[in-house]
């Protein structure tokens, strides 16, 4: 207990020097032990498994293109990724982890 809440704390430290989704998976050890399994599109994985990388795909598909637009910044686009990483306990339920999400970017993400 004490070791997951110092590892929290030192996630939300590092959360303003982190600059790319790399930075962010390498704060987080994260092993699937069942590869894609039926309960994986309810969860959000912070780590990078196999070349499974969940903030990658949210970034790519949900994120992407609204920095293209000019809506968000890149930038903070990683920082809210990071904080919903350090702020959700895991397992990260999926929809608490969009709804935290849009609400630090101000954009719907679903």
């Amino acid at each position: 207990m004490a070791a997951e809440w110092l590892q929290g704390l030192f996630n939300k430290m590092n959360v303003v020097s982190l600059k790319s989704i790399e930075d962010i998976n390498n704060l987080y050890d994260y092993q699937d032990e069942h590869p894609r399994g039926k309960k994986d599109s309810l969860f959000v994985a912070c780590g990078q498994c196999e070349g499974c990388n969940d903030l990658q795909h949210i970034y790519d598909e949900k994120l992407a293109p609204h920095v293209s637009k000019g809506i968000i910044k890149k930038a903070d686009a990683i920082k809210a990724l990071a904080a919903c990483c350090a702020e959700l306990n895991a397992p990260r339920n999926r929809e608490d982890f969009y709804r935290k999400l849009s609400q630090k970017l101000l954009v719907m993400v679903k």
